[in-house]
């Protein structure tokens, strides 16, 4: 029954990816003031809605997105983050150049107005400047403050340096905890760590019947008269008490 249920899956997805490529090459686009073209973000978002219930996963939201834009912060732990995260709010993401070349995951980020930045000696302003230059076009878009991906049982520290942005646009910050379970317990599979492949991930959920995440949304934080430190401060300690004292 599992294989067949992840042959099913499997076929599925992969239709569903094509008729996400035929989207992203006819997806309604938004001229901006300054002559920039960006995707509708409505869309990928309903597509990124389709990829989860096609995998199986069922999405449990607590509280509200905020009805206004901002700086979405979030935990991180896995690449299914990226379409949950979007399923709901439409965001766009900050992400290393790399991704633009994963498999699904790559062509998502390119569809939904990824930011991309490139390793280097200016990384930090790089990333800085695309941020805001986002948040200044009135679009939701979403970062890891953490730098990378954990196991799900704590949260690392935020890289302040990623909140400055926020500061500068006079955007709101918008923490976010994601905690997946399975059968009712913490999800240990579904983590993207060492040990942890994209398709393994992948074929573990497919095999699954279902699997749950649940998304938390903290009350927005003000990024007037803050500074980086205790923005990414306070995002964290939202973040951890919506995950451990839920």
């Amino acid at each position: 029954m599992n294989l067949l249920r992840i042959l099913w899956r499997f076929l599925l997805l992969l239709l569903h990816v094509l008729a996400g490529i035929w989207l992203s090459l006819n997806i309604k686009k938004t001229r901006l003031a300054d002559g920039k073209i960006l995707p509708e973000p409505e869309p990928v978002s309903r597509w990124s809605a389709r990829t989860l219930q096609i995998m199986g996963i069922r999405v449990i939201t607590h509280g509200n997105p905020p009805p206004s834009p901002g700086l979405i912060v979030a935990n991180h732990i896995s690449w299914v983050d990226i379409p949950v995260i979007n399923s709901i709010t439409g965001a766009a993401f900050l992400s290393k150049n790399s991704i633009r070349y994963w498999p699904i995951i790559g062509w998502f980020a390119v569809a939904s107005g990824t930011v991309f930045i490139r390793r280097g000696n200016h990384e930090a302003q790089q990333a800085s400047s695309a941020i805001a230059e986002r948040l200044l076009e009135g679009r939701n878009l979403a970062i890891f403050p953490e730098g990378t991906t954990s196991d799900g049982s704590g949260i690392r520290r935020f890289f302040p340096r990623l909140f400055g942005a926020a500061i500068e646009t006079r955007s709101q910050i918008i923490p976010v905890a994601l905690h997946y379970t399975y059968k009712g317990k913490p999800d240990q599979r579904i983590a993207y760590i060492k040990g942890h492949s994209f398709l393994g991930i992948l074929f573990s959920i497919l095999a699954r019947r279902e699997s749950e995440v649940h998304v938390y949304f903290c009350d927005p934080i003000p990024s007037s008269g803050q500074d980086r430190r205790s923005l990414a401060e306070i995002a964290h300690n939202a973040i951890q008490s919506a995950l451990f004292n839920s």
